[in-house]
């Protein structure tokens, strides 16, 4: 599901104030709770068709006022990518790309009913509201990490190895691969994950402006993520205000 808004702040505010994932909370409603673990984990708790749900979140891309990318480590299974985009000086476009694999009967249904997608949408349009009528973020986070190739492909081998011989050869043949029943399954793994045109284990897609494009062959950065990288225009008191108006609301 792809889902955009523009927000009438520049890109550096509506950045910052994405980085604040604890304080995701305050304008997604069915988000119960975030917990910051460490520089790119993070874990989650939210009520999702009315079920309670909890998972940790993996940061596998972060760009300052770019982009971020996130895929769920274990729990509720999701992975997606957000991109901001500078329409001018005063205004932003927010791109949010997800992919969820609901759990339950339920969760099914309301996926089938487009109420995911639809919360998607609702969660963007609270996001605006909530900046918006701030005028500044909470906080900021400035780092950045890069992604790692080689993880990225160690993970799709792990999520092509859970696949049926019939899941597997039926992935083979959407990328390409001549009689895929009679090559070794640890070939087609090893193959279908080193290769782009596997769609089923990738989330990072490209969209309409070329910004959500999934680049395997980059090499890993660094994961700087520490105090010297926060924000200092930024405080505290800034975040319990919002927490403290969120409460009387």
């Amino acid at each position: 599901m792809i889902h955009e808004i523009d927000i009438d702040l520049p890109v550096r505010t509506v950045y910052d104030q994405w980085t604040q994932f604890e304080d995701f909370p305050l304008f997604m409603k069915h988000v119960r709770d975030v917990r910051q673990i460490d520089p790119t984990h993070t874990q989650w708790k939210a009520k999702i068709s009315g079920v309670s749900r909890e998972w940790t979140a993996e940061i596998t891309e972060q760009t300052p006022d770019q982009r971020v990318a996130w895929t769920a480590t274990d729990g509720t299974q999701n992975a997606g990518v957000v991109t901001f985009h500078a329409l001018n000086d005063n205004t932003t476009r927010v791109v949010l790309q997800m992919e969820t694999d609901p759990q339950g009967f339920l969760e099914k249904v309301a996926d089938w009913g487009g109420y995911i997608s639809d919360r998607s949408k609702k969660d963007l349009e609270q996001f605006k509201d909530f900046i918006e009528s701030r005028g500044k973020a909470t906080g900021a986070w400035r780092g950045t990490v890069e992604r790692d190739s080689m993880r990225d492909l160690h993970r799709r081998e792990e999520e092509l190895r859970e696949l049926s011989d019939h899941e597997l050869a039926k992935r083979a043949e959407e990328a390409g691969v001549e009689r895929p029943l009679d090559r070794n399954r640890d070939w087609l793994v090893s193959a279908l994950a080193r290769d782009g045109r596997d769609r089923g284990s990738d989330t990072d897609t490209t969209d309409r402006g070329g910004d959500l494009d999934n680049d395997r062959d980059r090499d890993r950065g660094d994961l700087d993520r520490d105090e010297r990288d926060r924000d200092p225009g930024h405080s505290e008191h800034d975040r319990d205000s919002a927490r403290a108006e969120y409460r009387e609301s």
